[in-house]
């Protein structure tokens, strides 16, 4: 078993002396730069402590986290925001989402007999491209170019 699995396991308690690095190397036939490295990683993990003259020794575990608390129960405004989400189609006041829903029919219908709507298919009721318009991108770029003397 190795050393790191006798730490975890419990096996070697915190506080409990390990053989020098010669030692135990001299003890397992390998040599004690092999040795060095392994206590210098399981030093570097925080599973052991070396301290001079007092000797490499097992270090201090955290102790295992306690049960989890539950969660406390959600208030008001919680409930509430999951009620209006707990539907099949989007929720009040979602943000990308046209409340189509909500116009008029008379004002939807003097909307459709204008060029309103026949523009785009309600391109203006959904979010932008984030890049920005296309337009006002492509006169930047140009503007860019010749200013900078770029070429695109």
């Amino acid at each position: 078993m190795s050393i790191a699995r006798a730490i975890e396991s419990g096996l070697l308690a915190p506080g409990t002396r390990l053989p020098s690095w010669l030692d135990l190397a001299a003890h397992l036939g390998v040599a004690r730069g092999t040795v060095q490295a392994a206590y210098e990683r399981l030093s570097d993990s925080q599973m052991i402590e070396t301290s001079g003259a007092r000797g490499t020794r097992v270090a201090p575990r955290p102790r295992a986290p306690a049960a989890r608390p539950e969660a406390p129960q959600p208030g008001a405004f919680m409930r509430t925001y999951q009620e209006m989400h707990a539907g099949a189609g989007p929720a009040i006041f979602q943000l990308g989402i046209p409340a189509l829903e909500g116009l008029s029919e008379k004002l939807f219908a003097r909307a459709r007999s204008s060029n309103l709507l026949k523009t785009g298919s309600f391109s203006s009721l959904v979010y932008p491209d984030p890049r920005g318009e296309f337009a006002l991108r492509r006169e930047i770029a140009g503007y860019l170019s010749i200013s900078r003397a770029c070429s695109h």
